[in-house]
């Protein structure tokens, strides 16, 4: 069975004829003083921003955004719907912006993945245990200056109290060899195991992330910008490799030594804790405040780079067509405002990271010299009121309570740990980016088949202020991510074992995700018999395209049922149904590879003679065979190194080597209907 769609001539709009269509109202603004305002505004608008032009121009306006769209190749760039829709949820999306102007939070951002999530990407025993050992020789390289704390302070009265030659001196120096060699080794076992450890759970990650993408349904790809999360998977995962290597281990090797410090300070002097324990809390509420805002800016940093990979993929990756256009401007454009936006997250917290950085260790500063006031003033009243010895080296007198050891050790004990609390921040900072990057890639990996319908708030589009200063501000808008019931990854459903084609829609009723009011099919009853040619024709956005996205169970009806062969489809294996479908749009896509591996996507176990076979039923195989290379030939990023009838003809052997049972084609081209009486 063939499904052939084609569209009316009449009803069919080329971009020339598009960019033609412009001209006239272009050419009549012009031409009228009276409306060069409104020509500017609607100028502004094709351009990305600027204020709308009068309803007149709606239908301009709305395939201006349509070419922007094309260029940026991202659903997220431009708001889909037109800019004169009254949906309430724009005005709310509007109402929000001018809450951000504010500093507020916006719902488009992404609460931080959980600690328990962040270490999900170590899933087996043995990467746990060497988590475990890193731990372990962190926490034991940590407890290197506390150790110090204590030799330091009793050192003095040791060597008071050496009366023959330099044997005290001898036996500290190796003390403290041998406290440098435990520090070498503790060191380097710790960085070994976290560098293993954050290089696993990077591999994981990229790899869950990846499969959790290609398995998603349309709707999800409708919704939310995967050419900009397909940007991030590098740069996340090395963040996520920062913040689970090195950073990670001396985050805790610098928190052993904070708490081990404190701790020594605390058993050197319980008198002198009591001051400590009172300005903790300063000391606490900057560390906290530091992380907080570590960790927001990464997050909102991450998400605006994400913004602008998707806005240079989409240029890069369209460059004909941004030439062709006298884009390029455009483009620079918008990724300078993508850009700038990330700049200005990054740049604005820094005065407070700065000041909050500098609270932080004055905190501890205020602390040393508060413990040095306080344990001098308890020396001098043991001494006063007991006349005991405050060193601690005469053997013929008492040693006092608050002697010079102890007060000098308290002193080292918290001057050790603030050196380990103003190392932590940049730990805290490399753990909150891999805890911001792991969040966008937990949306896509949690959901499974079977979670439920969500609401969903993304950035669609931008737009410049109303207020004086005329900033951009983004425009987001509220969507139903649909129950989660297509997995191409499940191996859940009937797999028959042969399939005839017959396909049938029982009272169909659909929309699209980002459009649920407006509806395509409304009751739509079709038969398409097995072995028929079949063709659809009808205007732009008559329901052609959507027809093959139901059939190959992209999306699922709203209502009613699709049946293949009598079965519904939703009660077949995914992937089943697939096999059995080959469909061919007017613009294939190719990848960047050789013409035999692009033809072995169709079956990727497909021997070389079942290859040239597919060719020459596409009539491909003689201008194969007129390259140097052959079938090894590299056809380039989507095939531009080969010509549009070329293209086509390779993705139609690329469907052909798979033997379909139903075989769909987009608008008819020549080489399909060549092709065509090859294959029946």
């Amino acid at each position: 069975m063939r499904v052939d769609l084609d569209e009316d001539v009449e009803s069919d709009v080329s971009l020339a004829e598009f960019m033609e269509s412009l001209a006239p109202t272009t050419k009549t603004a012009k031409n009228n003083n009276n409306d060069d305002d409104e020509l500017a505004a609607f100028e502004d608008f094709l351009l990305g921003g600027g204020k709308l032009p009068p309803e007149p121009h709606g239908e301009v306006v709305k395939g201006g955004v349509k070419l922007i769209k094309l260029l940026t190749n991202s659903e997220d760039d431009i708001a889909d719907v037109s800019p004169y829709d009254n949906d309430p949820k724009n005005t709310t999306a509007a109402e929000k912006n001018k809450k951000n102007k504010k500093g507020k939070k916006k719902a488009t951002d992404i609460p931080p993945a959980t600690i328990s999530e962040v270490l999900s990407f170590l899933p087996t025993s043995n990467d746990r245990l060497l988590l475990t050992l890193g731990l372990f020789f962190g926490i034991c390289n940590g407890l290197v200056y506390p150790g110090l704390a204590f030799l330091f302070s009793n050192s003095f009265s040791d060597l008071s109290q050496a009366s023959e030659g330099l044997g005290e001196t001898r036996r500290l120096a190796f003390i403290f060899v041998g406290i440098g060699f435990f520090a070498f080794i503790a060191a380097g076992l710790q960085n070994y195991f976290f560098l293993v450890v954050s290089h696993r759970a990077a591999d994981t990650f990229k790899k869950a992330w990846f499969a959790a993408l290609l398995r998603q349904d349309a709707s999800f790809h409708d919704i939310y910008s995967v050419s900009g999360m397909a940007t991030a998977l590098s740069s996340a995962s090395t963040k996520m490799k920062r913040g689970l290597g090195r950073k990670l281990g001396e985050g805790i090797q610098f928190g052993t030594c904070f708490i081990g410090g404190l701790a020594y300070a605390f058993y050197s002097s319980w008198k002198s804790s009591l001051v400590i324990i009172g300005l903790l809390p300063f000391v606490s509420g900057a560390a906290f405040l530091l992380m907080q805002l570590n960790q927001n800016q990464t997050s909102s940093a991450q998400k605006a780079y994400t913004n602008a990979g998707s806005t240079a993929y989409g240029a890069v990756s369209s460059i004909r067509t941004v030439l062709s256009l006298n884009a390029v401007p455009e483009m620079i454009r918008q990724y300078s405002v993508a850009t700038l936006e990330a700049y200005r997250l990054g740049v604005n917290p820094l005065v407070k990271i700065g000041l909050v950085n500098g609270s932080m260790l004055g905190s501890f500063i205020l602390l040393y010299a508060v413990l040095t006031l306080f344990g001098s003033y308890l020396m001098y009243t043991d001494v006063a009121t007991t006349q005991c010895d405050p060193s601690g080296a005469i053997d013929t007198m008492e040693t006092c309570v608050s002697s010079g050891p102890a007060v000098f050790g308290a002193m080292l004990g918290v001057a050790f740990a603030a050196q380990g609390m103003s190392q932590l921040a940049n730990s805290i900072e490399a753990f909150s980016s891999a805890r911001a990057a792991c969040a966008q890639a937990m949306m896509a990996i949690e959901r499974t088949l079977g979670s439920d319908a969500r609401s969903v708030t993304v950035k669609v589009g931008s737009k410049k202020s109303d207020e004086k200063d005329g900033e951009e501000v983004d425009v987001e808008a509220t969507y139903t991510l649909p129950k989660y019931e297509i997995d191409s990854s499940s191996s859940n459903g009937l797999k028959p074992n042969v399939t005839y084609g017959e396909v049938v829609f029982e009272n169909v009723s659909f929309a699209y995700p980002t459009r649920p009011n407006n509806m395509i099919f409304n009751g739509l009853n079709l038969k398409i018999e097995s072995g028929k040619t079949v063709a659809l024709v009808g205007p732009s956005g008559g329901g052609k395209s959507t027809t093959i996205g139901l059939i190959e169970r992209f999306y699922d009806p709203t209502s009613g049922r699709i049946t293949l062969d009598g079965i519904d489809m939703k009660e077949l294996n995914v992937n089943h149904v697939r096999s059995q479908i080959g469909y061919v749009g007017q613009e294939p896509a190719l990848f960047a590879t050789s013409i035999m591996n692009n033809i072995r996507y169709g079956k990727p176990d497909a021997t070389r003679e079942e290859v040239e076979e597919a060719a020459m039923r596409a009539n491909a195989h003689d201008f194969i065979a007129s390259f140097p290379d052959g079938y090894d030939t590299q056809v380039g990023d989507k095939g531009l190194q080969l010509s549009g009838g070329q293209k086509q003809r390779i993705a139609i052997a690329r469907v052909l080597v798979g033997n379909p049972k139903l075989l769909l084609l987009g608008e008819f081209a020549s080489s399909k209907k060549e092709s065509l009486y090859e294959y029946q």
